[in-house]
């Protein structure tokens, strides 16, 4: 009891604190402290909240904090019936112990292969027992790209097979058009457009480097969710009934008779044409799984304009508030507390709204605040805001997306993923030299990031949208923030490690604080809203008229 009620009283202290960092931009900006993003940090990072997994009691403590601090700030509550919630139906699929059976059926008989060791499944969302079984092709990367002269399914016919195929798109692919095809999603309805009826996918030797099979086999550790619309489950591409991710043996195993090793199907891959083939195998996957119906709800808040004429358009800020919970136990410990991933974005998230709460005059466009829930289940809570905004979609000026910002070393520059499609990167660039930081190129654009978190829930419906994290950049020069970067990555990301006790630059973090303060008030207090870039890739694709095809700034 003491302990929950220390940490309550911690917040308290939010305004207090040293280490102050102030715009040099901007006299009357407000200061950040190191104390604030700490009491925010401290809570939502704390084994009482058991890792804030979606759909568990710790997720809806995190969700009532953030709703309380909102509250504080007085913000207008943003959800469903004038709550701060909006609430989702999930469903949950877990796969039953000892269920799951991969087999395949080769020139000589038939090969059943080891769970972990070589391949592994989640639960089914629909189906208490799945059997599937058929041919199977090897279509590359799965992508169909004919704009840019690339189409894995050219000349197969794949209906009623398993289809296998590499994560990840083509290399040769600009890591724009790279970050679209390599969607799991897109691929997974391409695949069921031409009648596959299951999906054996498998990393390359580059992916597995930044994440070895350990990291799979640790993911299926914790079970799967997917949003529910009435009695319609959301992402789900029928005919296709289940799915497996197979590891480097897996792969070879399934070039079983096929004339090709693992070896030369990698050689493949390293001259830029894994050719799509019919395989000399046939394979059978069977698992039995159970089905929970759960609920969860984002948390949103809006800070009204201060300008009658802009008032009614939205900057919306998200964070994910989720993480991954209780699993398997690590040196002891089963807790995973994601401080990193994202109490940090939240507790960031949190001091912006009380800045522009406190400031005056406020913003000029509404500032709506959206802790998300799911992000770690399939961008569950914010594609659900995106399909049923609590505000009108085409009021959404522009989306700012914090995930997971790493404070273990003294950056010196910010990436903002997907800056350069819109009208936002001149702000984003203004927004860092205000907090002495630089605005750096994309350090890891094989990564295709830009897909990958909740702003592309906004994009995909037309919102232009900034993704914003520590660049690899040090002020440091004895530090390499690049290799900072990946150890986190390799040793505590989605890990009981990734805790309080780590390594937290107060500098950095306050910096980092800052720059969003910046950006977001820019981009509020713009005469114009957010455009597209014209001939831009992701615009081309998703933008409404009325905010695509401007010329990008010079």
């Amino acid at each position: 009891m003491y302990r929950i009620f220390a940490i309550f009283v911690s917040v308290a202290t939010l305004l207090a604190g040293s280490h102050p960092v102030q715009a040099t931009q901007e006299p009357s900006a407000p200061r950040f402290t190191l104390t604030a993003l700490r009491a925010h940090i401290d809570f939502l990072a704390d084994d009482l909240l058991e890792g804030r997994a979606t759909g568990t009691r710790g997720y809806d403590i995190a969700a009532s904090y953030v709703a309380s601090v909102f509250a504080g700030l007085d913000l207008e509550p943003a959800g469903d019936d004038d709550t701060w919630y909006q609430s989702l139906d999930l469903i949950e699929g877990r796969l039953l112990d000892g269920s799951a059976a991969l087999t395949l059926h080769g020139p000589t008989g038939d090969r059943r292969l080891a769970l972990e060791r070589d391949y592994m499944i989640g639960g089914s969302y629909v189906d208490p027992i799945n059997r599937i079984e058929g041919p199977v092709t090897f279509v590359g990367f799965g992508v169909s790209a004919p704009e840019l002269g690339h189409d894995d399914y050219a000349g197969l016919d794949v209906s009623g097979h398993i289809v296998a195929m590499f994560s990840g798109a083509p290399a040769s692919f600009h890591h724009n058009q790279r970050a679209f095809y390599s969607s799991g999603r897109n691929k997974s309805r391409e695949a069921a457009a031409r009648g596959a009826v299951g999906i054996l996918s498998f990393n390359t030797p580059e992916q597995l480097t930044r994440s070895p099979w350990a990291h799979t086999v640790d993911a299926y550790a914790f079970p799967g969710m997917r949003w529910v619309d009435g009695d319609q489950v959301q992402g789900l591409f029928p005919p296709i009934q289940a799915g497996a991710s197979l590891s480097p043996s897996g792969l070879e195993a399934l070039l079983w008779g096929s004339g090709s090793s693992l070896e030369d199907l990698y050689a493949e891959l390293d001259a830029g044409a894994a050719r799509p083939r019919r395989l000399a195998v046939a394979a059978t996957l069977e698992r039995s799984s159970s089905q929970t119906r759960q609920q969860s709800a984002n948390v949103a808040g809006i800070l009204r304009g201060s300008d009658p004429r802009l008032a009614d358009e939205y900057v919306v800020i998200t964070a994910h508030l989720d993480h991954i919970g209780v699993g398997p136990v690590k040196d002891g410990d089963s807790i995973y507390n994601g401080a990193y991933d994202n109490a940090t974005g939240i507790a960031v998230m949190l001091e912006v709204a009380r800045a522009l709460a406190e400031s005056e005059p406020g913003p000029a466009r509404s500032v709506l605040f959206l802790a998300v829930t799911g992000e770690e289940k399939g961008l569950l809570g914010s594609d659900y805001f995106a399909e049923y905004p609590t505000v009108p979609i085409d009021a959404i000026a522009a989306n700012v997306n914090l995930d997971m910002p790493i404070f273990t070393y003294p950056f010196a520059d910010i990436t903002a993923f997907g800056a350069e499609h819109s009208s936002l990167e001149p702000l984003a660039k203004d927004a860092a030299r205000g907090a002495s930081l630089m605005l750096g190129p994309d350090p890891m654009p094989e990564e295709v990031i830009f897909v990958r978190s909740d702003q592309y829930s906004f994009v995909k419906r037309g919102v232009p949208s900034v993704f914003l994290v520590p660049g690899f950049t040090s002020r440091d020069p004895a530090i390499d923030g690049r290799e900072q970067f990946m150890r986190f990555l390799t040793t505590h990301y989605h890990q009981p490690t990734d805790e309080l006790n780590l390594p937290f630059d107060e500098e950095s973090a306050l910096r980092f604080t800052l720059m969003n303060y910046l950006f977001v008030r820019a981009i509020a207090d713009g005469p114009q809203r957010p455009r597209w870039n014209a001939g831009d890739f992701f615009g081309d694709r998703f933008a409404r008229p009325d905010v695509a095809g401007v010329s990008a700034p010079k």
